[in-house]
């Protein structure tokens, strides 16, 4: 969704990421020990932003499996907005979809960015998610 929706936007599809692949001013989204709150000042020198893609069980595989992300400045949000995805659960509050994070961060980084198309893709797909459900069950959704 996020790769129809923006033009920027570089997907890499590995559990392991190709030896030097992290570019120079690269950060991390993902909350955790050592993260800091992401605000406009603290985030002025980043060029590239690394966002996990899966459940938060694979996410954080993914941050295992990878050691020199950790190395990265890594970021969460100090405030997020309510989260949207209602077709699955969140292990905490606060925590996001890939693509919430993403437009959320957006939001932030780059305030004059358009983020519609994001968020109208992204009703969309719960919406047919939901209409997937049987009939009996969506009234938990």
């Amino acid at each position: 969704m996020l790769r129809q929706t923006l033009t920027n936007l570089s997907v890499q599809v590995a559990e392991r990421l190709p030896p030097d692949s992290l570019q120079p001013g690269a950060a991390l989204l993902f909350p955790g020990p050592g993260s800091q709150p992401l605000t406009l000042q603290n985030v002025a020198t980043i060029s590239h932003w690394i966002v996990l893609d899966g459940t938060w069980r694979k996410a954080s595989k993914l941050l295992h499996l990878n050691p020199e992300l950790s190395r990265l400045p890594a970021f969460h949000f100090s405030d997020p907005p309510p989260g949207r995805y209602r077709v699955r659960r969140r292990p905490a509050e606060g925590q996001l979809s890939t693509a919430e994070a993403v437009r959320h961060l957006l939001g932030i980084v780059e305030p004059d960015l358009d983020t519609r198309p994001i968020d109208e893709a992204f009703e969309a797909l719960v919406q047919r998610l939901i209409e997937q459900v049987p009939e009996h069950l969506r009234y938990r959704y």
